[in-house]
């Protein structure tokens, strides 16, 4: 009986040691916390309740390693969309790309087409050929020397 009240005991102590104040963490070796996937932060104290953020709408995170590896940070699930730094981040087409992301399946985001660009961010299709840039750089670099 003694030994099975001190087992008990010892276990209770293990348990409160490596147990996380933030529900949306888990205990590594240490007792340091690391976020669950789907959650980001920076803080590893066990004390820290409400570190470990979860992640935007359209966004996930894997699980951070036992390692020491923390998510900062969280990802879009549409693998042509990035977070941009609005507060919170939100995700939008990577550039070179228009539409609306998707949290799932298929891209919502199109590429413009070979040789058009278009600004990050883009829902519409605001795609340009990159020489529409040049031409009229080129045009007045001529007509100045046409005059000389």
């Amino acid at each position: 009986m003694k030994a099975t009240s001190l087992i008990l005991i010892s276990l209770a102590v293990i348990a409160t040691v490596n147990a996380c104040t933030d529900t949306n963490a888990t205990a590594g070796a240490g007792g340091t916390c690391f976020c669950n996937a789907g959650y980001y932060g920076t803080s590893t104290d066990v004390t820290a309740a409400g570190s470990c953020q979860k992640c935007p709408t359209g966004t996930n995170s894997a699980a951070a390693t036992a390692s020491g590896t923390l998510v900062t940070s969280c990802n879009c699930l549409d693998t042509n969309a990035s977070l941009n730094s609005a507060t919170p981040p939100v995700c939008q087409c990577k550039a070179n790309f228009y539409g609306t992301p998707t949290n799932s399946g298929a891209s919502g985001c199109t590429a413009c087409p070979s040789g058009q660009t278009a600004p990050a961010g883009s829902t519409t299709n605001v795609c340009k050929s990159a020489s529409t840039y040049i031409l009229p750089i080129v045009s007045l670099i001529f007509s100045l020397f046409m005059l000389i």
